[in-house]
């Protein structure tokens, strides 16, 4: 994200948590109410530049928020709905919502407390990580949770991206304390504007990568909350000494598609993958292994899941991660969805059979948008 569209970002957000403020809204059951007011989605659709086009979800089923138990804190975070639907708009991702992955504002001043980074996308996933040219730096991509820690009041908290108060902000904070007294520089005043970001390497943080029972921060980037620029190698290497922390690897290169082929070596396992970062745009881009992705997709395979990627145009690429034995059970479940919503009858009938393919606590208003999408996509593509 440029730095220009990230200092607009929070400026607009900014103005959110004053309205926040004066409202009177400080926990998430005020804030979901305060959402749902018609007025207020229309705020939120001028805060958010949000373009609200025909077949969008809405601004306030793409935003969440959480406050803070003791501390007059609010988070901003992209809700499921986000993740889950506006890979077919991506004019949606718009600069206030992509800073929604964890920011911090004081309740009190409005003032920012912490900066993650903004939302990336996967290779291939949005128009901007497409014909992707020019010198790049890579980092190895951590599989754990990210901990964003940030000082506040004299003291360092951490937060996930999500939530204060989930299990994993509960995990990083007894882990933050332990560090804040293993030696590190952690009471450096120069830090104070800084937000240190960490991969929680942690067995109850453990997605698909083994590291062996291991319990430990990963330093993989810091950003100021003064200039809102991102740390460089050199200041990363300075602040990962200060603060004893391990920093995760880095590699440069000149040519983007040496490591896209890389992606594709079936012999590299128990690694995720690389962040790519572009200097001269500040972009980032995720590149996963496609051993990785097939323990993604195999662990979470679903119909709403092949639909999800149908229509996003790659479901093809998917299929190609998967190893042997997934594969037969994925193409008879494709082969059920591409039956029940090609044969003759009603749009609305065959939609409401596939809603039923799912558990009943999966179906939710995202898997029928998602059921009536693919109806209609597949009576275009036979028209």
């Amino acid at each position: 994200m440029e730095h220009k569209q990230r200092c607009y970002g929070v400026d607009r957000l900014t103005e959110l948590v004053t309205m926040l403020r004066d409202a009177n809204i400080d926990s998430v059951p005020a804030w979901r109410e305060w959402k749902k007011r018609p007025d207020n989605q229309t705020r939120l659709n001028h805060l958010f530049d949000y373009p609200a086009s025909p077949g969008m979800p809405p601004i306030n089923a793409l935003v969440d928020a959480d406050f803070h138990p003791h501390l007059p804190l609010v988070l901003f975070n992209y809700s499921p709905v986000a993740h889950n639907t506006l890979f077919a708009f991506p004019d949606g991702w718009t600069a206030p919502l992509r800073l929604c992955r964890g920011i911090v504002f004081d309740l009190e001043t409005s003032a920012l407390v912490a900066l993650p980074f903004p939302k990336f996308f996967n290779y291939g996933e949005h128009p901007e990580t497409m014909n992707l040219k020019g010198a790049y730096e890579a980092t190895l991509k951590q599989d754990g949770h990210l901990g964003i820690i940030f000082h506040y009041r004299g003291r360092k908290y951490l937060t996930t991206r999500g939530s204060f108060k989930s299990p994993s902000s509960k995990i990083g904070n007894r882990m933050l304390k332990r560090y804040l007294t293993a030696g590190g520089d952690w009471n450096n005043s120069k830090l104070d504007n800084t937000t240190i970001l960490v991969e929680m390497i942690h067995p109850d943080t453990h997605v698909h990568v083994d590291y062996n029972g291991i319990e430990e921060f990963r330093l993989i980037g810091a950003m100021d909350t003064a200039t809102l620029g991102d740390s460089n190698h050199v200041q990363l290497e300075e602040i990962a000494t200060a603060l004893k922390l391990p920093l995760t690897q880095r590699w440069t290169g000149e040519s983007l598609e040496e490591l896209v082929e890389l992606m594709q070596d079936r012999t590299i396992r128990n690694t995720e993958g690389y962040v790519v970062y572009f200097p001269y745009n500040h972009l980032r881009v995720k590149l996963k292994f496609a051993t990785y992705i097939g323990l993604m997709v195999a662990e979470k395979l679903s119909y709403s899941y092949l639909m999800r990627r149908y229509l996003s145009g790659n479901l093809q690429r998917m299929l190609d991660t998967l190893d042997e034995e997934l594969m037969s059970t994925t193409m008879q479940m494709l082969g059920r969805l591409l039956y029940m919503a090609s044969v003759p009858g009603r749009q609305k009938d065959k939609w409401r059979k596939l809603y039923e393919l799912e558990p009943a606590d999966r179906r939710t208003n995202s898997f029928e948008a998602t059921c009536r999408e693919f109806v209609k996509s597949i009576a275009a593509n036979a028209a």
